[in-house]
């Protein structure tokens, strides 16, 4: 009765040590090959796009300030585009220079 006692508790504080070390040792859970997901009945979560920035292009005879649709804007150099414009209502608006 003191082996059987003795073997009982030396196999359960095996399996509590692995599991505290993390070695994945479990008490009568085995595997094959892992369960293919079902896609039919899983939804499949897409991330969100960010919605691109609109641009325009307007024509002006020089980048000074001016009234753009009832909005007083001022022209600058935007250094990522490499252009002269303003920032209206989330969208980029281009300010080129008209030829004469």
């Amino acid at each position: 009765m003191n082996i059987k006692k003795a073997a009982t508790s030396t196999i359960a504080a095996g399996f509590v040590g692995a599991a505290m070390l993390g070695l994945g040792v479990t008490a009568g859970t085995a595997s094959a090959a892992p369960v293919a997901p079902n896609t039919h009945t899983q939804q499949q979560v897409q991330p969100q796009r960010q919605q691109p920035q609109r641009e325009v292009t307007i024509t002006r005879p020089n980048y000074r300030p001016f009234t753009y649709r009832g909005a007083h804007v001022t022209p600058r150099y935007d250094v990522a585009r490499g252009q002269w414009g303003f920032q209206f209502d989330r969208t980029f608006v281009h300010v080129v220079l008209a030829r004469r």
